[in-house]
């Protein structure tokens, strides 16, 4: 009897094993496409290891999140921004200790309601699509004018946008389609406050996690070395706290150290692989 326990709690752990790795692989594939620029097939990814672990972790990428942060990051993406707070809220509810997830919800909070876009309005992915099948920037503008468009351009997708073939006329013209049709809200604003307060909770966080593990991890030497994020973090901090906060700059430098720190993980293992090579060789 003891035996047949024994065999059942190790096929079963065995099973539990199998299901982790799938739900890694799910989460690293829709990952890169969120690098990529293809927020609508990440979430497909992520919305599968959601489903199937709405605990799940990703410790393979620093500082470590929650699924429900690449849930809500892959809506934010799209311009999905309500559905996007309630994925960051769910996040914070599995890790109270995700960072980026308190700092996309500050972002979902303060930012003014999008203009609500057409029905057959072009994706992001759609339009980086277009640009990597050599259509001609202006000719994907003339497109985008007729159709509209279903995203912002952030600094993540404006990254994404150029490194596929987009040119600044193209750019400013997909700027003008998405131009807000609201006025941005007032610094009273209830939302707007808290929102302020999760931008700042969120940056103070990251903040302490990058200076501790620069300062007392072995990995810490490959993380942020120019000190570019750090200090960005710190401008943000005096931005946020300031009044009248200028919000349409908060929002642009936030999304700029959200994006750096998903790309700075990568860095950080390429680097410490590399010199764990070079000592090898040695």
């Amino acid at each position: 009897m003891k035996t047949l326990r024994l065999l059942s709690v190790l096929a079963l752990l065995g099973v539990a094993a199998c299901a982790s790795m799938e739900s890694q692989s799910e989460f690293l594939t829709g990952r890169r496409a969120l690098l990529r620029g293809e927020p609508e097939n990440a979430l497909s990814y992520f919305d599968k290891v959601a489903r199937t672990d709405p605990a799940f972790v990703a410790g393979s990428v620093s500082p470590q999140k929650s699924i429900w942060t690449y849930v809500g990051r892959a809506h934010y993406n799209s311009g999905r921004y309500d559905t996007a707070r309630s994925a960051f809220e769910k996040a914070l509810s599995y890790r109270n200790d995700d960072y980026v997830a308190r700092l996309y919800l500050g972002l979902t909070l303060i930012r003014p309601s999008a203009p609500a876009a057409p029905a057959n309005a072009f994706s992001l992915q759609e339009v980086i699509f277009a640009l990597r099948e050599g259509v001609e920037p202006k000719r994907v503008a003339t497109l985008a004018r007729g159709r509209g468009i279903a995203f912002d351009v952030t600094k993540e997708s404006e990254s994404q946008l150029r490194t596929a073939g987009a040119d600044t006329f193209l750019l400013n013209e997909l700027r003008s389609f998405r131009a807000e049709s609201g006025k941005q809200r007032k610094s009273g604003d209830s939302r707007t406050v808290q929102g302020s307060k999760e931008l700042s909770a969120g940056l103070s966080g990251l903040l302490e996690w990058l200076d501790y593990t620069v300062m007392h991890t072995p990995q810490g030497k490959f993380w942020d070395p120019s000190q570019e994020i750090r200090n960005q973090i710190a401008v943000s901090l005096k931005q946020t706290a300031a009044a009248p906060a200028n919000w349409d700059a908060v929002i642009a430098n936030v999304e700029w150290i959200g994006f750096q720190l998903e790309e700075e993980s990568d860095r950080a293992r390429r680097d410490e692989s590399a010199e764990r090579e070079r000592m090898l060789r040695r």
